[in-house]
């Protein structure tokens, strides 16, 4: 059985930043843009956008997938 993650309003910020960047870089307190100095996200919430197939991570590195660039527009 696999569960879905709904897409809240709060997500919506930092798959908006993922796209316009093209990814958000994990640090000690959340989740930024490159050269961000306010977190888009917690760690937390980055996980559930990966759980719901909207951002990919690579090492520190979150993407967006096809999905997540379709739900930030």
């Amino acid at each position: 059985m696999t569960t879905s993650v709904i897409l809240m309003p709060g997500m919506l910020k930092p798959l908006r930043l993922a796209r316009v960047h093209g990814f958000l870089v994990e640090r000690w307190d959340g989740v930024y843009h490159p050269g961000g100095s306010q977190p888009a996200c917690t760690t937390v919430m980055a996980r559930k956008l990966v759980e719901g197939g909207w951002l990919v991570k690579h090492g520190q590195r979150y993407e967006p997938t096809e999905q997540g660039l379709r739900a930030a527009e």
